[in-house]
C-alpha cells in the first residue's frame, strides 16, 4: 500500500493498523488534513466544459438539491475510481469531443448529445442514459441500475494505481 492508498482509506474513514515492528511506508493523513487535497491525489471532477478531461461527461441538471446531490455522488464515485469527470448542463461540442463516455440524465439531453455527435463518434463513446437526476434520486432500483452501468463504462477508462496493473 502506498501513501495514495492510505490517504484514500483515510478519506472514507478507515484507520489502517500495522503490526508493531513492521515498517510503514508513510503515515495516513490525520482526519483534519483530509479536506485539503494533496498533489498526489487523483484529479477530482472537473468543471463544466474543462477541456482535456478525456473521461466521463455527466450531462444533467443540478438546479434542484436532490439532482445536485446525485450528480455530486456520481462525480465522487468516478473520482474514487480514478476516472476523470466533467459536468455540463447542456451538450456542448467541446465537452463532447473530449469525452470517452457519456452519462445523460434525461432523454432530451441524450438526444441533444446524439445530434451534436457524428455516428462514428457515437459508436466510440460509452453511453448511459437515465431519467432526470432529481427523479432518479428518489428511486432506489434506478440508482442501483445506474451504478451497475457506471461500473460497465468505467472499467475501460480506469487508470490503474501504482502497483495495481492487473
Amino acid at each position: 500500500m502506498d501513501e495514495h492508498d492510505l490517504h484514500r482509506l483515510a478519506e472514507i474513514g478507515i484507520d489502517v493498523y500495522v503490526p508493531r515492528g513492521a515498517s510503514r511506508p508513510a503515515q495516513a493523513a490525520p482526519p483534519d488534513a483530509v479536506a485539503a487535497p494533496s498533489a498526489a491525489s487523483p484529479p477530482a471532477a472537473g468543471a463544466a466544459g474543462q477541456p482535456g478531461a478525456g473521461g466521463v461527461l455527466l450531462l444533467g441538471d443540478a438546479s434542484s438539491a436532490r439532482g445536485a446531490a446525485l450528480l455530486g455522488a456520481v462525480a465522487r464515485a468516478l473520482a474514487f475510481a480514478r476516472v476523470a469527470c466533467t459536468r455540463a448542463a447542456v451538450a456542448e461540442e467541446a465537452a463532447l469531443a473530449d469525452a470517452r463516455a457519456l452519462v445523460a440524465f434525461g432523454e432530451a439531453r441524450a438526444r441533444a448529445a446524439g445530434a451534436a455527435l457524428s455516428a462514428q463518434r457515437q459508436r466510440e463513446l460509452g453511453w448511459v442514459v437515465t431519467v432526470e437526476a432529481a427523479a432518479l434520486a428518489g428511486d432506489a432500483r434506478a440508482k442501483r441500475a445506474l451504478w451497475s452501468e457506471l461500473k460497465r463504462i468505467v472499467r475501460p477508462l480506469r487508470r490503474p494505481a501504482r502497483g495495481d496493473e492487473r
